[in-house]
């Protein structure tokens, strides 16, 4: 079985981070499989990619000041560069001879690249089996409904898509409700649970001895922040993506100050997040499930331009009692400081939030009933019944 992973990846590195741990989860449970990841990403070479698996580069695509997309580092215009990706996604997946195709997050890809791809497989009849995988929130369902009706979303969903899997639980947030979704569209989903991996690599209290040597007390920043003798000791995480210019700014501030740290990129942030006492964060959907799933207290400052997706999730889970979330507007020195010091004192939240935590072995179930004439019982995952799929 060859599987094929899409992941436009025009903003961050969430999609390529969830694409990479599916295609372990299903590599492990698919042992004859082979896996092929289509990136935009433009760190794609800082991840591990597993046995079996290799990637694709695709030019890369940002966002402006203006929410507005623009090619990110070769000297072409946006039109042209999104006519080369939209070529190179059809060649793979013909070269490639695709069996599954698992498009990320967006239907219609980047500025509709990867349809022609998708319509192509169900033209030429080759069995190719069309997967579109949803994280939980896309945006304020106003945003959702209005876009989706300018591109003629739902159409492309009947179209293009045999099946869809929503990674998350519809009692925290039901697309199918918020964003309208007409019978025959919303008779493809399934809720699988959301995308949870154990990547720590590096044991607490060696990132406490590293970090925390002063009071054994930390608080993780995955966003910018820092203060002079502090009852704890703190790590800022900056992100590979951030400007040279902004990054030395911030290690420049962090080197002045005691018990503050800051790194470009963490390659164990799971085991970083472990360590702390208390995490301050954006609410991307990866970096949220990677909280929950190791139960962490935290502190969400979404993110709300030039999407209102993360502040969307972070207040469903807020009102599910697991965290706490400040508008960016809200963030300030002070309001941080008191929000830090009110986390680190309150209980621990559940384990893993209360989140079904299923997402990458249930997809891998779905993939193997999907194409059961390409998972013999060589291909068979050990633990997981295939079942027939339901029209």
């Amino acid at each position: 079985m060859h599987i094929l992973f899409y992941s436009p990846d025009s903003y961050g590195l969430g999609h390529v981070r969830r694409t990479i741990s599916l295609a372990e989860r299903v590599l492990g449970q698919f042992r004859d499989a082979s896996a092929l990841v289509l990136t935009g990403a433009p760190r794609a070479h800082y991840f591990r990619y597993p046995s079996r698996c290799d990637y694709v580069k695709l030019p890369s695509v940002t966002k402006g000041v203006d929410g507005c997309y623009k090619t990110r580092e070769i000297d072409m215009p946006l039109d042209d560069t999104v006519h080369l990706r939209s070529r190179v996604i059809q060649e793979t997946a013909a070269s490639f001879h695709a069996d599954v195709i698992v498009v990320d997050h967006s239907p219609l890809g980047l500025c509709g690249e990867v349809v022609p791809t998708l319509d192509s497989c169900a033209v030429g009849r080759t069995g190719t089996v069309r997967i579109l995988g949803l994280r939980d929130v896309i945006d304020e369902p106003e945003a959702v409904r209005a876009s989706w009706k300018r591109d003629q979303v739902m159409e492309v969903l009947r179209r293009c898509y045999d099946r869809i899997l929503v990674y998350g639980q519809r009692e925290v947030f039901d697309p199918v409700e918020a964003y309208g979704m007409p019978e025959d569209v919303a008779a493809k989903l399934e809720f699988v649970g959301y995308i949870g991996r154990n990547g720590v690599n590096t044991a607490p209290r060696d990132v406490r001895r590293k970090f925390a040597p002063r009071t054994g007390r930390l608080v993780v920043l995955t966003v910018g922040g820092g203060g002079d003798q502090l009852p704890f000791e703190t790590v800022i995480v900056t992100g590979p993506l951030m400007s040279p210019r902004k990054r030395k700014r911030f290690e420049a501030r962090a080197h002045r100050l005691e018990g503050v740290s800051a790194l470009e990129y963490c390659d164990d942030l799971p085991g970083l997040c472990r360590a702390a006492d208390f995490v301050v964060a954006m609410g991307g959907y990866n970096t949220v499930c990677e909280l929950a799933y190791g139960g962490i207290p935290a502190l969400i400052v979404p993110r709300t331009f030039p999407r209102k997706e993360q502040l969307e999730r972070a207040r469903r889970l807020a009102e599910r009692g697991v965290v706490r979330f400040l508008v960016p507007e809200e963030a300030t020195p002070e309001t941080l400081m008191r929000e830090v010091h009110l986390g680190m004192g309150l209980p621990r939240p559940p384990r893993r939030w209360g989140l079904d935590f299923s997402g990458l072995d249930r997809t891998a179930r779905a993939i193997g009933r999907l194409v059961p004439s390409r998972s013999g019982p060589s291909m068979r995952p050990g633990r997981l019944r295939a079942r027939r799929l339901q029209p």
